[in-house]
């Protein structure tokens, strides 16, 4: 196994981990996109298009390191099998912001709200990349500075809630509590569990995991951890949610 990454805000550091796990893993790994003059790295497993894929994305707010690590350590423990299941990863989204330890881009613009903009460079490769893919599973690691817990988002039109929302902060309850607000940004949570619909966007613009699940379907879960616990446990909560939600896809 690669060894893990102890300081992820150093982005160096984080390609050279990542481009060694994909070496032993037999990935394919490029930069397809400059933002801020630095890469965005694309994570590809050979299975990708012959079923349908397994999307994860982490980093497109720099301030929260423990996605990017978790998303990291879930693939490090995963290295013998990930071959075998069909994956489109975004390690780090937001490479600058992540350097500099930034919710937002150079320009202060949020990365997760400008995918309604056909034309930004990242929403531009990343929709390219998408337009020949069948996604079953898609996954937003996200922290927050007000988190009191771990919680996830999972959009929806309406009709019976997934019952694998449930299973995934089931999986990490253990590592972090389950966050007990009864609403988070002005939306009702019902045990850790936000489902907010479609036209109820955010005002500043429309977020990643709505605009797949506006245009790929499938499961969609954005998932959360406390950024001011433990960094330990934080990584460890977004490692064991990971690997709940791509079993359950069947992988």
């Amino acid at each position: 196994m690669s060894p893990e990454i102890i300081n992820f805000h150093n982005f160096k550091q984080a390609i050279r981990s990542w481009r060694n796990l994909c070496k032993q893993a037999g990935l394919s790994i490029r930069s397809v996109v400059e933002i801020d003059g630095m890469p965005v790295l694309e994570i590809r497993s050979p299975t990708l298009g012959a079923k349908k894929g397994v999307y994860i994305s982490a980093g497109i707010h720099g301030d929260e390191p423990a996605a990017v690590a978790g998303l990291f350590s879930w693939a490090n423990r995963k290295i013998a099998v990930l071959a075998n299941i069909p994956l489109l990863i975004y390690p780090c989204l937001n490479p600058w912001g992540f350097l500099n330890n930034s919710r937002t881009d150079k320009s202060g613009v949020d990365l997760n709200r400008i995918w309604g903009q056909a034309d930004h460079p990242l929403v531009q490769v990343v929709s390219k990349k998408l337009q020949s893919i069948e996604l079953c599973l898609s996954l937003n690691l996200h922290e927050d500075y007000d988190g009191q817990g771990i919680y996830l988002y999972e959009p929806g039109r309406g009709g019976r809630p997934d019952s694998l929302a449930e299973k995934i902060l089931s999986s990490a309850e253990s590592i972090i509590r389950r966050d007990c607000r009864k609403t988070i940004e002005g939306r009702k949570v019902k045990d850790g569990m936000i489902r907010p619909r479609l036209r109820n966007l955010p005002k500043e613009g429309k977020p990643e995991a709505v605009y797949l699940y506006e245009n790929k379907g499938g499961r969609n879960f954005t998932l959360e951890t406390p950024s001011e616990f433990a960094f330990h446990d934080r990584r460890s909560a977004h490692k064991l949610m990971i690997e709940c939600a791509v079993n359950a896809s069947g992988y």
